[in-house]
């Protein structure tokens, strides 16, 4: 057994069973020191994993370190720790602590990493599962509110239909090759082309692409906001490279390419124009990353490696915009009788100018303003469809781009060229925020500015 190829995730075992004991014992008082502390251990298993030597294969060759997977890794852990930053004050303003909570969302973050590395349909759908039933858990952790547990029932409802059609692709694909583990194939046959179907569809389930998408705006608007954060990044990012690896050993196959290019087409144009009729921003928020899916997954079109490099730097910049955004949300909401319906937010970029101009920058980030990173990751992705000849597909992104600038511009309006009819308390902004949105900000814009800062780590 190569126990260094899973030295991270052994760190990260360990940091859950401490916290999991420290919080049996420690008062509510305590929980913002168990969420530094957590902080702290996505940061232990960030730092080991300069210690793995790669490539490598462990536990009967179901999981496989490379440099693409230990990329991923790294994203994901720092989007982790910098999540758990984020969530103690509001929880602790809204009166909801909950000690179990730095170490739940680590137990998902625990998921997805053996998920980055699942050479096997099995070790994939395992630490898939645990990852979700954990997000289930934390989307409904606010109390006294109703729309939190409401949110959580029915992504779990969505989440068991997406586990289901996970384990029938599994079934075929098994039935097609006579093995659960990852390998290329080229023979297109029914009993392939319907694990195509299935997994794909289980996989547009969790990426909320269209018509997968139903749970998304109840959970986004439901769940505790710096939970969304953290929902609306890490298991994403994960499954997006998984669908990179998938790409390049099935995407030859003509059911992929269909499959794929319907999901990208109907999220890309479904999401822009529902976003337009949203009250809530939270809700508005939820219909952009759905959008996006659909930007995704052009990236996954057609094994290609321009392509697919474009894909990574693109996702990877995209959730720190989104966690930033979400704990500007976050800071907000924590003035009394904050809603997040869309015209609370009139004139509160006057109010609160550092806050409101940091969301404006995040949502000027998704349209793709430069010299903002998500500029960069569109451009490179433009250039990817089209040296894969791909270009209708590369001009319906422009054009859904250019769609989706008027509902962010709109809310910008509000932000500062509107006044508001209520007052709110100046939003009060934790040691901890401060320090997600700085890290947020710096890597937004710096990337943008140096993207081969980045791209020079993407390896494929």
């Amino acid at each position: 057994m190569n126990w260094n190829a899973v030295l991270p995730e052994i760190a990260l075992s360990f940091g859950i069973l401490l916290l999991f004991f420290l919080e049996l014992f420690l008062e509510k008082r305590h929980f913002k020191f168990l969420s530094l502390l957590g902080s702290l251990v996505a940061l232990t298993a960030f730092i080991c994993l300069f210690f793995v030597e790669y490539p490598a294969y462990t536990f009967f060759d179901t999981f496989y370190v490379g440099q693409l997977e230990l990329f991923g890794k790294g994203l994901l852990y720092i989007l982790s720790g910098l999540s758990i930053i984020a969530l103690y004050d509001y929880f602790m303003k809204k009166d909801s602590v909950y000690g179990e909570l730095p170490y739940l969302l680590l137990i998902s973050t625990l998921g997805l990493s053996f998920f980055l590395s699942s050479n096997s349909l099995i070790t994939l759908f395992v630490s898939l599962e645990l990852s979700s039933i954990t997000i289930y858990i934390l989307t409904a952790m606010l109390k006294r509110d109703y729309n939190s547990k409401e949110g959580a029932f029915k992504y779990l409802l969505m989440g068991s239909v997406g586990t289901a059609l996970f384990g029938m692709g599994s079934s075929f694909y098994y039935g097609a090759t006579g093995t659960f583990f990852l390998t290329p194939y080229a023979d297109s046959n029914t009993l392939f082309s319907l694990f195509i179907l299935f997994f794909l569809s289980a996989l547009a389930l969790k990426i909320s692409a269209v018509p997968f998408h139903f749970w998304t705006p109840d959970a986004y608007e439901g769940a505790p906001t710096p939970i969304v954060g953290y929902l609306a990044t890490a298991p994403k990012l994960a499954i997006y490279f998984l669908l990179v690896k998938l790409s390049t050993l099935f995407s030859h196959l003509q059911p992929w390419l269909i499959l794929v290019a319907i999901l990208s087409l109907l999220s890309m144009f479904y999401a822009n124009f529902t976003a337009y009729a949203q009250k809530s921003v939270k809700r508005l928020l939820a219909y952009s990353s759905i959008a996006h899916a659909g930007y995704f997954l052009l990236g996954i079109a057609l094994s290609d490696k321009l392509l697919h490099a474009g894909l990574i730097f693109y996702v990877s910049v995209y959730t720190f915009a989104t966690l930033g955004s979400f704990v500007v949300l976050s800071a907000f909401e924590k003035s009394h009788g904050f809603t997040h319906h869309i015209l609370d937010y009139k004139g509160l970029g006057k109010d609160n100018p550092v806050l409101g101009t940091l969301l404006t920058f995040f949502l000027l980030a998704f349209i793709g303003i430069p010299p903002m990173a998500l500029f960069v990751g569109k451009l490179n992705l433009f250039l990817g469809l089209v040296h894969a000849k791909f270009v209708p597909l590369a001009f319906a992104f422009v054009i859904a781009s250019i769609i989706s600038a008027g509902y962010y511009l709109k809310l910008i309006s509000y932000l500062f060229l509107e006044e508001g009819e209520r007052k709110y308390k100046k939003a009060s902004v934790s040691a901890g925020e401060s320090f997600v949105l700085l890290v947020c900000f710096i890597f937004v814009s710096l990337f943008g500015l140096f993207p081969h800062l980045l791209s020079n780590f993407i390896r494929l």
